[in-house]
């Protein structure tokens, strides 16, 4: 299997952690930051690590996104950058770029110059923070987009020793239960008249304007 490669523009917090995790997970990764003080602490834990001011076009082109499986554009406050890059990216042919956006300002205007993905990592915390606060044991609180989120939860006390057809939660909160875990083992939900049992843990598909719903 061809190993993937990846550059991440920009080594604040987020870009820093998603680069690092792709690493862990065995890929390339190309990281470039304008502060060449964190290039210097950083370039011995990545493939590659350039010093790049990543507002000037012509250092953009020379990173050589065009080879890249995928872009993250994670400039915490720069705009002006982000626009660059994004454009940039998808000028060298990169079939995926993702930006980090702060606001749906900022994340409309990147997705007008061509990202193809927006990620809010501020509200996802918040939103997994607030989910975990309201609900009962929550395990896992994934973002898989702006407006989609998957859950691994218990399940609640009135779903206990009933079937997922008879609860009917995707009609009426709009819950899609995926999978189910049960000790240690993961089965896809095939069938709607499984009973879920009090040690089940539930894997879920939500929206986010169902997720407001389902915790206020």
């Amino acid at each position: 299997m061809k190993q993937k490669s990846f550059a991440v523009l920009g080594l604040g917090k987020y870009g820093y952690g998603v680069a690092k995790e792709l690493m862990n997970r065995g890929a390339q990764v190309l990281v470039a930051d304008k502060r060449s003080e964190i290039i210097e602490q950083t370039a011995r834990e990545f493939t590659e690590a350039v010093n790049a001011d990543l507002s000037d076009p012509k250092a953009i082109r020379e990173l050589g996104l065009g080879a890249m499986d995928a872009v993250i554009v994670a400039m915490a406050t720069d705009l002006e950058a982000s626009i660059m890059c994004v454009m940039l990216a998808k000028e060298a042919g990169v079939h995926r770029v993702i930006a980090k956006a702060e606001t749906d300002r900022k994340g409309d205007i990147l997705k007008r110059v061509g990202a193809d993905e927006i990620i809010y990592p501020e509200r996802e915390s918040g939103m997994r923070t607030a989910f975990q606060l309201m609900v009962r044991d929550v395990f896992q609180f994934i973002g898989l987009s702006s407006d989609l989120y998957m859950i691994e939860m218990l399940p609640k006390p009135e779903w206990v020793g009933r079937r997922l057809a008879d609860l009917n939660i995707r009609s009426t909160q709009g819950i899609n239960v995926i999978a189910i875990r049960h000790e240690n083992t993961v089965r896809a939900v095939k069938d709607p008249y499984i009973t879920i049992e009090k040690e089940d843990s539930l894997l879920i598909v939500i929206t986010k304007q169902d997720l407001d719903r389902f915790i206020s």
